[in-house]
Formats: structure tokens, C-alpha cells, sequence
């Protein structure tokens, strides 16, 4: 069973900014904190990533993993198709205006095929969580 985490912020920009940011997969090695590469396998029929493979170094190993995506009005999602060394690795994030600004929550449960303490799964996957909103913050409102 994965670790679920969760957490969200306020982003100076409009979801349609965002939302580029986030389905512009081969940029997330210019963002995401430790993705080295980033490829889109298959897109959809509005041209958004349904399927992209990643090369992350995760200090600890190094992860290769892909993902397939769904959306909806204010959602992106994503689920693991394969990875190693993970098991799980499913997430989204929701997109809701505020005015100027949006307010993002990115959800994600993560699990890893290593021996380590629940405890230490759940530091990890609340690391990846935070490292994601920040960048995403960080390219959104650069972009705004």
C-alpha cells in the first residue's frame, strides 16, 4: 500500500498557464527537482500527454518510470503503468481559481519495491510533493 500525501498552494497565475506548465512533460528537467529526462509516448486527441516515461535521480536510485494521464475541467491525473524500482506512484493535481490566481492541490500515493520503514516512504513521498508544488509554482508565475 502506498503512502498517500497531500498539500496545496496559491499559484499568480490562471489554470490555462498552469495546466501548460504542467502537460509540457519534456520541460520538467528545466523544473522538477531531480527529473533528468522527460519524453511524451502518446498524446491525446487534444494533442495533452495520455502517456510519458521519466528518468529521475532520486539521491538514493535511480527511478525510470511511465505514467499515463486523464483530465477533466479543473484535473490532471496520473497513474503508474510501469517502474522501477517503483510499485505505485498515482497522482493529480486540481486546479481551482481565485481571482488572479489558482489555487493548486496536488495529490499523491506513492510506493517504492525497497525494504525502507513506512515512516521513511511517507518522508519521501511528501519530499516529492513538496519539490513538485514549488517548481510548478516557480514556472507558473514566471510565465504569468
Amino acid at each position: 500500500m502506498g503512502q498517500k500525501v497531500s498539500d496545496s498552494t496559491r499559484i499568480a497565475a490562471a489554470p490555462d498557464t498552469i495546466l501548460d506548465v504542467i502537460t509540457d512533460i519534456e520541460a520538467y528537467p528545466q523544473w522538477a527537482e531531480g527529473v533528468q529526462s522527460a519524453e511524451v509516448l502518446e498524446t491525446d486527441t487534444q494533442g495533452r500527454p495520455a502517456r510519458a516515461r521519466f528518468e529521475v535521480d532520486a539521491k538514493v536510485v535511480e527511478v525510470t518510470y511511465t505514467l499515463t494521464y486523464t483530465y477533466t475541467d479543473n484535473r490532471v491525473s496520473w497513474t503508474l503503468v510501469e517502474g522501477e524500482p517503483l510499485n505505485q506512484l498515482d497522482g493529480s493535481y486540481t486546479l481551482a481559481p481565485s481571482g488572479a490566481e489558482t489555487d493548486v492541490t496536488y495529490e499523491l500515493e506513492a510506493d517504492v519495491d525497497i525494504p525502507l520503514p513506512g515512516f521513511m516512504k511517507k518522508r519521501a513521498a511528501k519530499q516529492i510533493l513538496d519539490q513538485g508544488l514549488r517548481g510548478l509554482k516557480q514556472r507558473a508565475e514566471s510565465r504569468s
